[in-house]
């Protein structure tokens, strides 16, 4: 969907827009299919019984659709799969590394967004061609030399600034994090009462009973 109406403008960009649908969604059922498939095997193991969690394709999908948006115009529909599958292994390992340390993430937002974004960046930088490259983004004779991806005979640069970029987000928006969530902390207002957090904020927000959420 705004992987592909991110042309901005489609008389002589048609098929930009069309690669960039296709990319977007073979990712996306690849990173679907592959997290159900490492997700359950993983869980089978630990189990000692065989277990098949369909949940792990919902996250999945979004593990795929975000591994790819900063590519998805600049990779080949094969490049997409690839990295499909690297999404669901980059998901699922980020997942259970929070769960193991005790960050309490209950949609998973970190893995998908934090995890499978910063791994996307990097892919854009590794598997983009130089023709893809020069069709999305050609500002200047030659950026595709530079800004391709580096398993294309680019320069490197792109990686370059991928990495940067993504030091920059992270030390951004870690030090405003940290002063606005420590601000709430000190102040005693980030989290609600533990008598709250027990019952559950639909009881006391929405007036749910805990019975009906238990069903």
């Amino acid at each position: 969907g705004f992987n592909g109406g991110s042309t901005l403008y489609i008389v002589g960009y048609g098929q930009l827009a069309a690669k960039v649908m296709v990319t977007t969604t073979l990712s996306a059922a690849t990173g679907a299919v592959s997290t159900l498939a490492v997700g359950s095997f993983l869980d089978s193991k630990a189990e000692g019984k065989m277990v098949i969690k369909l949940e792990y394709a919902n996250n999945g999908v979004l593990a795929g659709l975000v591994g790819i948006t900063a590519g998805c115009a600049v990779v080949e529909p094969y490049g997409a799969f690839i990295i499909g599958i690297g999404a669901s292994f980059v998901y699922v390992f980020s997942s259970k590394f929070l769960k193991k340390i005790g960050v309490d993430d209950v949609v998973d937002a970190i893995p998908v967004h934090g995890f499978c974004g910063c791994y996307g960046v990097i892919m854009a930088a590794l598997f983009g061609t130089k023709e893809n490259y020069s069709a999305a983004y050609g500002i200047y004779d030659g950026a595709e030399d530079t800004c391709a991806g580096l398993f294309y005979g680019s320069s490197g640069g792109g990686l370059g600034a991928a990495i940067v970029f993504l030091l920059f987000v992270i030390a951004w928006t870690g030090f405003w994090s940290t002063l606005v969530f420590g601000a709430l902390k000190a102040s005693n207002l980030l989290r609600v009462e533990s008598s709250i957090e027990e019952e559950g904020m639909d009881s006391s927000e929405h007036g749910v009973k805990k019975e009906a959420t238990s069903m």
